[in-house]
């Protein structure tokens, strides 16, 4: 690092001098026009005027098939990477299934839409102005739809009910909550004006990024337990179901209490958070070993037990990962922010 001290010339303008090795490294000349950006963190950033500055702009995206899947995956890629328009160009002709499939990624992703299609080609655009988006608020919504999707999904677990569909339509809304936070993230990666436009520095963006990754999963993990109730020939015996209604609510507790301990940046919420996580994880060890010390029904009931417990024990392992989250950023605003 090199200091450089601000001058001052005629009519009131400042200047700082470049190092000649510097302008030589980055083809910098006498008379160029450069572009100078200011951040809310106080930084100046200085660009030459052929940077790619709008590269987020716009993408292509070539594919050449593999089904429906693939096309939604290309879809998905794309916008969580930040672009704002995005091209699909397929070798040959869309099919019918195909653009179906398209239209259908478009629907599940917040803010964007179909600009145009042709035989070979669909273009999509993502119409939010990042002024008018609260990553905040965005992890807050995440929050409550997982921790009561958790509960929810245990609910009908141990009533073996039929409600994966309404467990899957919840889950896929804390998807797309989840997919609204990385693809602001990524585009931080690129662009300062991002994190201007949002209000949040590149760490908090960072740990909510961290926070709605582990949040998606826990989403998953719920969709997975409702799955198996649906295959239950019978709910489980009422002691069972007590026992797996108490550990799934603790492991709820404690994803809701991580989540808020990184939102506060509070370092005593965040331990308490850990510590409860530790006992949620015991919470389901004890059950998992009554399931082998004792009868609990018949064999599928077991198994979908184990299934059950091994599902809330991933949530709570992504519970202790959002609680050591939330102590590093205690940590970093407790000595950097002040």
């Amino acid at each position: 690092m090199e200091t450089r001290k601000l001058q001052e010339v005629g009519g009131g303008t400042f200047t700082v001098s470049i190092p000649k090795g510097w302008a030589t490294n980055h083809d910098l000349e006498v008379g160029m026009e450069l572009q100078l950006y200011t951040h809310r963190d106080g930084s100046v950033l200085i660009r030459s005027s052929n940077a790619d500055v709008n590269c987020l702009d716009e993408a292509t995206v070539d594919f050449d098939g593999g089904g429906t899947e693939a096309v939604k995956r290309a879809v998905r890629t794309a916008h969580a990477v930040g672009f704002e328009t995005i091209t699909l160009r397929r070798v040959g002709t869309f099919s019918d299934a195909e653009r179906k499939a398209v239209r259908s990624a478009v629907r599940g992703l917040v803010g964007t839409n179909i600009l145009s299609e042709s035989d070979a080609e669909i273009t999509i655009r993502h119409l939010l102005d990042t002024s008018s988006v609260s990553v905040c608020q965005s992890i807050v919504q995440l929050q409550y739809v997982v921790v009561s999707l958790l509960r929810d999904a245990t609910a009908a677990f141990v009533d073996a009910a039929d409600t994966h569909a309404r467990i899957r339509d919840r889950a896929d809304e804390a998807r797309r909550s989840a997919e609204t936070v990385t693809r602001h993230f990524s585009r931080s990666l690129v662009s300062h004006a991002e994190l201007d436009a949002l209000g949040v520095s590149r760490p908090e963006l960072f740990a909510y990024y961290a926070i709605a990754r582990r949040l998606e999963t826990v989403a998953d993990q719920a969709v997975q337990i409702a799955s198996t109730g649906e295959k239950l020939p019978e709910p489980p015996a009422d002691e069972v179901a007590t026992n797996v209604c108490s550990v799934a609510d603790d492991v709820a507790g404690t994803v809701d209490d991580t989540v808020t301990a990184v939102l506060d940046k509070d370092m005593t919420k965040a331990q308490r958070a850990r510590s409860q996580c530790d006992d949620a994880v015991e919470g389901i060890e004890t059950v998992e070993r009554r399931l082998y010390d004792e009868s609990v029904g018949s064999v599928p009931t077991a198994v979908a037990l184990s299934n059950v417990l091994s599902h809330l024990q991933r949530a709570a392992d992504c519970g202790r990962s959002m609680a050591d989250t939330a102590a590093r950023t205690a940590i970093r605003a407790e000595n950097i922010d002040t």
